[in-house]
């Protein structure tokens, strides 16, 4: 909602221009009256004539809209955490209406643009396939493609337009064609200041990258596993469990017993490995990853809010845990407790004592 003095911002132009209501009127193809009623501020101008307006004075949209650069960062930070915070608790309308609402007030960050294609993207995920959401998300990365000249968005966008094309427009030739435009993973920033680089930058880049990958490993490995439309009928139950069992040593290896943020990948990797062990009839192994779940969600919610990974691998790296605040209340233990243990799947240990307890004891995280 744009709530800057944009009216007077018009007026002061057009009168330091030497130009008239009825020229910029002329020029916008709307009539004077409407230009009098935004220097009245009566109403605003529609979100797609600022672009016409700041290029009629020759200025930026930034100077239309009365931020000054910090003013503008602050902002979009402000808005993308939010964003941010209300996809992980799964109110996608909540997080499209405020994302609109920064479009219309910053309609020139790209930042912004490309977080209100991938929301309206997951929107038609979620549900029956919204055509014009998807529309409107490919017609926002292909603006921010056209326009934009930061190389890590641009590839965030192409990212972007490969998962709609792949799995909501079911044009796999587009997403390939995409695809293979980006980068090569070793001529990656991260690759190259970590091994082309010499002296602290190098090393501190290295600890981070080896971070990184394992998580990257991780995500690779849960999806051949896991996800139905990748892992198809490649792999049994057995396979799979040795999969993700993999997963877990992997971070052992890595991190030590000092997991900070990535006990949110252990507590997701031993709720998989239940359900696994579930289909394989084994209820007492299950119940034991589901008491795992619990105790690394409860360390996740319990993290501070700042401390160093002790393994001699990843010693140089902080970890910071930050919310805006009015988002406390969003835990990695009401995330998985929201509804995902009414699935017939865990009816056969349900009612089970340990079971109950282990559930109960992410509950007390939440009182």
């Amino acid at each position: 909602m744009i709530e800057i003095k944009i009216g007077k911002k018009i007026r002061l132009l057009r009168k330091n221009n030497d130009v008239t209501q009825d020229k910029l009127a002329a020029y916008l193809g709307v009539t004077p009256q409407a230009v009098s009623r935004w220097e009245s501020e009566i109403c605003y101008p529609d979100i797609e004539t600022l672009p016409l307006i700041a290029d009629f004075f020759g200025i930026g949209m930034d100077e239309l809209l009365c931020y000054d650069s910090v003013q503008k960062e602050s902002k979009i930070k402000e808005y993308l955490e939010n964003a941010e915070l209300l996809v992980d608790n799964e109110k996608l309308g909540e997080c499209l209406a405020l994302l609109r609402e920064a479009y219309a007030e910053i309609p020139s960050s790209y930042e912004i643009q490309l977080q209100l294609a991938k929301v309206l993207s997951a929107i038609s995920a979620s549900g029956k396939p919204r055509k014009n959401d998807l529309m409107e998300a490919v017609s926002l990365c292909n603006h921010i493609l056209e326009f934009c000249t930061d190389d890590e968005l641009r590839d965030e966008t192409k990212k972007t337009l490969c998962d709609i094309y792949s799995h909501q427009l079911g044009n796999d030739r587009m997403a390939l064609d995409i695809a293979d435009k980006l980068h090569g993973m070793g001529y990656s920033k991260e690759i190259v200041k970590a091994t082309v680089l010499t002296g602290e930058t190098a090393f501190k880049q290295a600890q981070v990258n080896i971070m990184e990958f394992a998580d990257n490993m991780w995500w690779h490995m849960y999806n051949i596993a896991c996800v139905p439309d990748i892992s198809e009928d490649h792999y049994t139950i057995d396979e799979k469990i040795e999969i993700m069992e993999k997963g877990v040593a992997l971070f052992e290896v890595i991190f030590g017993d000092n997991y900070l943020y990535y006990n949110d990948r252990l507590a997701n990797s031993y709720r998989q490995l239940a359900m696994l062990y579930l289909l394989k009839g084994d209820r007492l192994t299950a119940i034991s990853c589901v008491e795992k779940m619990a105790q690394y969600a409860i360390a996740f919610d319990s993290l501070p809010d700042s401390a160093r990974y002790a393994s001699v691998l990843l010693n140089t790296i902080e970890y910071k845990n930050e919310k805006p605040e009015g988002f406390e209340g969003l835990t990695l233990c009401s995330k998985l407790l929201r509804g995902r243990f009414s699935n017939r799947i865990w009816a056969g240990i349900r009612s089970d004592a340990r079971f109950i307890a282990a559930i109960e004891s992410m509950e007390e995280t939440l009182r």
